[in-house]
């Protein structure tokens, strides 16, 4: 298939999906037949069969015998979107959870993963990857070469990144940019060069744990602001704190934050800006899942893209699209740049260029955007399929965040329902998931959790989550002490 013709299927299958979601076409309704389509379309109808083919994929359509494309029951839409929390509307310091370090070495034991967010290990871009490395050292430019690699980066791969950021709507040059090793290593520098011991970050809640264990480290205390489970961050909560505590910086996830999955309107992104600028507040604005919505042509323009003076500092990476052990992110500073790259230089000086070269060819070739294409429709498929799956084996209380991007689910089960004991029974069981303590500063979300769902579908895996939501069953069986008679408790 040529690159005109993915783009036409794509497209189409992209509008379809849209429709069905709007409730254009109900479940069970039989969509217009493939010579229909194609005709009002004016596309072929190969065309249409191959976006009818994706949307079969996807688990949105299924075809009949002689009887053409029907629409099927999603199970997402049994399951109520998670309820948007209430956290103390103060700062407080953030401790890392004990059970953060329980979690890493329940990796390193190769049990069942469901707990790191690693993007698919079943994909084309590791083996192309493995090639340019190979193409690369034989060349071996990038040895006894000067000594250190330049202090920003190499400049091929910060000229893809500024490309690349125009599709965010950013107008950068590679002179803007500032390599780091990996995304959360370009938050801890923005974080450096943002605060001081004692300051008040504001985050969302529930929040990326990673963002915890750096305000931690540093000295820092955080507020948490509520989100919604499909636009993000509350603005008016997020004002309202402002008014009453001296907050220093935001740190936020707008597209596809973690672990919710919310994707912040572009409206709402820039009355976001207005609001730093209103409040001479700085933003780290981690964007590494900006590239990963499921729906083509729909990357969400950053919040940095609004920004006129400077004070949004964003932070990506590769290790969600492609592979962690590539260490390789990026920094756009804004006014900060001088600051970042002389914490550059004081805590890592320079990066081994062979990574960032092949990277840089990855994106300039536009291997790339095709694995990112791949990845869409494949991480949307494996959604679909992980929630199914929740919907047939856990109970009908249960409520899902629904993504339109990224690699996690959130889940939120009954109050009296304690996802860090399902953790340690799950452990025993050899696998694991990330339990919702781990996403805030108290233990607001101790009935959450979050799942990964890039890996394929084992039947290993599909049993894990069957036994997990049989657990879950057991727990609302029993119900909390405090709703027990007497003689139930002694």
């Amino acid at each position: 298939m040529t690159v005109t013709e993915s783009v036409l299927y794509e497209g189409l299958a992209e509008r379809v999906q849209q429709q069905i979601q709007q409730g254009l076409f109900q479940p069970g309704e039989r969509l217009p037949s493939v010579r229909k389509l194609a005709e009002r379309e004016s596309v072929s109808v190969s065309t249409v069969l191959a976006a009818y083919e994706r949307l079969e994929r996807l688990r949105l359509i299924e075809a009949r015998p002689k009887s053409g494309y029907f629409v099927l029951h999603q199970a997402r839409e049994q399951l109520s979107e998670p309820s948007i929390c209430s956290p103390p509307a103060r700062p407080v310091p953030a401790h890392i959870s004990p059970l953060m370090m329980d979690l890493i070495d329940t990796r390193k034991r190769g049990r069942l993963n469901f707990s790191t967010a690693m993007p698919a290990q079943d994909t084309n871009i590791g083996r192309t990857l493995r090639r340019t490395f190979a193409r690369l050292s034989r060349e071996g430019k990038f040895l006894h070469n000067g000594g250190y690699g330049a202090l920003d980066g190499a400049e091929p791969l910060r000229r893809q990144i500024a490309l690349r950021s125009l599709d965010a709507g950013l107008t950068v040059s590679a002179d803007d940019i500032i390599v780091t090793v990996g995304c959360q290593n370009a938050i801890s520098l923005a974080l450096r060069v943002a605060t001081r011991p004692g300051d008040v970050v504001a985050v969302e809640s529930p929040c990326y744990l990673g963002f915890l264990q750096m305000i931690e480290a540093y000295g820092l205390k955080a507020i948490e602001i509520p989100s919604h489970p499909s636009d993000g961050l509350s603005l008016e909560a997020l004002q309202l704190a402002l008014e009453q505590w001296p907050i220093r910086t935001l740190i936020s996830v707008p597209s596809f934050s973690n672990p919710l999955g919310s994707c912040m309107p572009t409206a709402k992104r820039r009355a976001l800006v207005d609001l730093l600028g209103k409040y001479d507040l700085t933003m780290i604005e981690d964007d590494i899942y900006g590239e990963m919505s499921f729906f083509t042509g729909q990357r969400p323009t950053a919040v940095k893209a609004f920004d006129r003076d400077g004070r949004v500092m964003l932070c990506s990476s590769l290790s969600k699209s492609i592979d962690p052990q590539l260490r390789v992110g990026w920094i756009m500073p804004g006014r900060h740049y001088n600051e970042v790259l002389h914490q550059k230089y004081i805590t890592t000086l320079s990066l081994p260029e062979l990574p960032q070269l092949a990277a840089a060819e990855l994106m300039a070739g536009g291997q790339y955007d095709r694995h990112l294409r791949h990845c869409r429709e494949l991480y949307c498929s494996r959604l679909a399929e992980l929630t199914d799956l929740v919907a047939e084996h856990f109970p009908p209380e249960t409520k899902a965040a629904r993504p339109q991007g990224g690699i996690g689910l959130w889940l939120e089960l009954p109050r009296h329902v304690d996802a860090t004991r399902l953790y340690y029974r799950a452990r025993e069981h050899d696998f694991a998931f990330s339990p919702g303590e781990l996403f805030a500063v108290d233990n607001r979300y101790q009935h959450c959790l979050r799942i990964i769902f890039a890996q394929p579908w084992t039947d290993e895996r599909k049993q894990a989550i069957a036994q997990l939501g049989a657990w879950v069953k057991e727990a609302i069986a029993v119900p909390p002490v405090s709703q027990r008679l007497p003689s139930e408790v002694s």
